[in-house]
């Protein structure tokens, strides 16, 4: 990022979308990079504006194999009663595994792509569930750059606790599912 100068910023943005339609990367490192390189705030931003290019082209790339994809498995069980779930609880259910670390979001985003869940949901839903996730994760960059070891303690056990909270409701998803 340093020789990228003045170009750093959007250099980033470019890596966070790329490690989402890609994942080269974990979302998790870069997300740490951004507050590390950058500051908390400001590093937020541009790992938010990434995640919104990714995954609006991950969901897009999945939207453009449905027709296909849908033709294949229509008729199968397992096909029809996902289709059903997301129409009931699909909004719910996204904006959850967003929000929670340790999930798959970027392969998330294929899948509502392959689903019937439209963009104009997708997206907010997207954004508001991957915020916070995010902003712990450039939080936690700050302060290992700051040496702010109590605020990366903080923020390392609210990130815990949300994964233990999301490993318990992850088992009633599945048997909503």
């Amino acid at each position: 990022m340093e020789s990228q100068g003045p170009l750093a910023p959007l250099a980033f943005v470019v890596l966070q979308a790329g490690q989402v339609v890609l994942a080269p990367l974990p979302g998790e490192a870069t997300g740490f990079l951004a507050g590390f390189l950058f500051g908390a705030w400001k590093g937020f931003s541009l790992a938010m504006a990434g995640l919104a290019v990714g995954s609006s082209a991950a969901f897009g790339l999945a939207r453009l194999a449905r027709g296909p994809l849908e033709r294949r498995l229509k008729d199968r069980k397992f096909y029809r009663r996902t289709v059903d779930f997301t129409r009931h609880y699909g909004v719910t259910a996204a904006f959850l595994l967003f929000l929670f670390p340790g999930f798959p979001k970027d392969y998330l985003c294929y899948a509502l792509g392959l689903l019937p869940f439209p963009f104009r949901v997708f997206f907010p839903v997207m954004l508001l569930g991957r915020a916070p996730a995010t902003l712990a994760l450039t939080l936690e960059g700050d302060a290992a750059f700051r040496e702010d070891w109590d605020l990366l303690l903080w923020v390392g056990l609210a990130a815990g606790l949300s994964l233990l909270l999301f490993l318990k409701l992850k088992k009633r998803l599945e048997v909503e599912a």
